[in-house]
């Protein structure tokens, strides 16, 4: 599937995109990596997981793709 398919980009990222630890990372590229900033802290999680996610024990609701930090 290309971006141009791709209608609605949270579905192709999954819960990340609404996630409080979810991060986009972009890179000089043009690319867009998301990180689990709850990884961080926890190594039950990966730091960057395979997309889109649509299970994690770990999701917190919030403003995913923000700059907040996790809970430690």
């Amino acid at each position: 599937m290309s971006v141009g398919e791709v209608r609605d980009p949270d579905a192709a990222v999954g819960l990340c995109a609404a996630c409080r630890f979810g991060h986009a990372q972009p890179t000089a590229r043009g690319s867009v990596f998301w990180r689990c900033r709850r990884a961080e802290t926890d190594a039950r999680f990966r730091r960057y997981p395979p997309l889109p996610v649509r299970e994690c024990e770990g999701f917190d609701p919030g403003a995913g793709g923000g700059s907040e930090t996790p809970a430690g």
